[in-house]
C-alpha cells in the first residue's frame, strides 16, 4: 500500500536488532554527515576561490589571494 504521508521517523524493528544495528546505524549516519559537510566545504571553498579569481572578491572588499595554481 502506497503511504502518501510522511515517512515513519523510527524503525518499527529498531528494539529487536539489538545494540550492535543500532551502534552501526548510528556510526553510518554520522560518517554520512561528515562527508556531506566535506562536501559543502569544499562547494564553498571553490565558490571563494573563484570569486578571487574573476576579481568578484575584491568588488566586494575582500583582498585574498589564491597560494597556489
Amino acid at each position: 500500500m502506497v503511504r502518501l504521508s510522511l515517512p515513519a521517523r523510527r524503525d518499527p524493528h529498531w528494539e529487536t536488532d539489538g545494540p550492535a544495528a543500532r551502534r552501526e546505524h548510528r556510526r553510518h549516519w554520522a560518517v554520512s554527515m561528515a562527508a556531506f559537510l566535506a562536501a559543502v566545504t569544499a562547494l564553498g571553498a571553490a565558490a571563494f576561490a573563484w570569486t578571487v579569481e574573476l576579481g568578484l572578491a575584491a568588488a566586494a572588499g575582500i583582498h585574498a589571494r589564491i597560494l597556489f595554481g
